[in-house]
């Protein structure tokens, strides 16, 4: 088994004291914080690493296995009184930025600014309603631009946002336009770990498969091993019709991409979906398609918190997010997967002391 103990030599640098953070003398008795693992099972070791960042200023922290759904997750971070959490109660969880941006907009359909404006009508109906005033109804105009989401951001005649178009800055400040208001962004983290479509060398040589822009002209036909979600969503395999003019036949849906990476290697399945930060591409030296029509969403981590968080655990948040890249996030999911895995509490602990730089 590989041990934290036996890998620190490999990394290029240690933390100091002076680099460890302040205990906050207040935090024991704020009560405990529940960390969400959000709507992926690999974000389990993500979840424990800022929990242990949490622990190390003097908070009491739970990691909670909760449903796998954004709505359910979201709905647990509910605001709630200090010191009195409900059971199904989340203080933090962290999502990838455009799944959570496509599951706020309902798939792409609905802009920032409809959004916004629906909120604002429901809050006045509601503050009217309690003062006696009916209002009259609200026109029903469909926006055909919005222009203030962001400068990246391109919306059709019926108000929908392209996401896929968007960076990273303006993927982060279209969600934060339409975040319920009791909730909110902390730091991003700069770790990617985005949605790619990757195959073994033999069928890469075999098919003269290096590019999704490849498929239209590979003659054999391709077993594809994906999740529900990539089946379902306009930019999973929709896009690849659209786009790459390439339709996926009768895909294999399985939600475990450690059975999907076996798949691929014993070839029940040609082409699997895997994330980019997934160790197991180059462990196996599988070849990653590429996205020359960038197709796939821009996904980096993001921790969603409630507004009423203290002040010292937005800034441990913040700390771990600072160094989380898509390397320590890849070491981070190399130490907790493969046959002899590391805790995810013990490779949190080691992470957060020895980060890769």
């Amino acid at each position: 088994m590989i041990s934290a103990l036996a890998l620190a030599p490999l990394l290029a640098a240690c933390s100091s004291e002076d680099d460890k953070p302040k205990v906050d003398p207040s935090a024991s008795s704020y009560g405990t914080l529940r960390v969400g693992i959000g709507a992926l099972r690999e974000m389990r070791a993500v979840a424990y690493l800022y929990a242990q960042a949490l622990r190390n200023v003097g908070y009491n922290v739970e990691v909670v296995t909760n449903e796998d759904s954004r709505s359910k997750f979201l709905d647990a971070l509910k605001q709630t009184e200090a010191n009195t959490p409900e059971p199904d109660t989340l203080d933090l969880v962290i999502d990838y930025s455009g799944d959570l941006l496509l599951h706020l907009t309902n798939d792409g359909k609905l802009s920032p600014a409809q959004i916004q404006a629906e909120r604002q009508a429901a809050s006045a109906s509601a503050s009217a309603a309690s003062a006696g005033v009916t209002l009259p109804p609200t026109p029903t105009n469909t926006p055909s631009h919005d222009a203030s989401a962001s400068e990246g951001a391109t919306a059709s005649p019926s108000g929908a946002i392209n996401a896929r178009a968007l960076n990273i800055t303006d993927t982060v400040a279209a969600i934060n336009r339409v975040l319920p208001e009791h909730l909110e962004l902390l730091d991003v983290a700069n770790a990617q770990n985005r949605d790619v479509l990757v195959t073994t060398r033999q069928n890469e040589v075999q098919h003269k498969l290096r590019s999704l822009a490849n498929l239209a002209d590979v003659k054999s036909t391709l077993s594809f091993a994906l999740t529900s979600g990539y089946t379902s969503s306009n930019y999973g395999v929709a896009s690849l019709k659209t786009v790459y003019k390439y339709t996926v036949e009768n895909p294999i849906l399985n939600e475990n991409s450690a059975e999907r990476v076996s798949m691929l290697s014993k070839d029940t399945a040609q082409v699997v979906l895997l994330h980019s930060a997934d160790p197991a591409i180059e462990d196996n030296r599988f070849t990653t398609l590429e996205d020359p029509q960038t197709t796939q969403l821009n996904q980096q981590l993001l921790p969603i918190a409630r507004r009423n968080l203290p002040d010292s655990a937005r800034e441990a948040i913040n700390r771990v997010s600072s160094t989380l890249d898509t390397g320590n996030l890849s070491f981070l999911l190399r130490l907790t997967s493969g046959t002899n895995p590391i805790a995810d509490d013990e490779a949190a602990k080691f992470l957060l002391e020895h980060p890769r730089k």
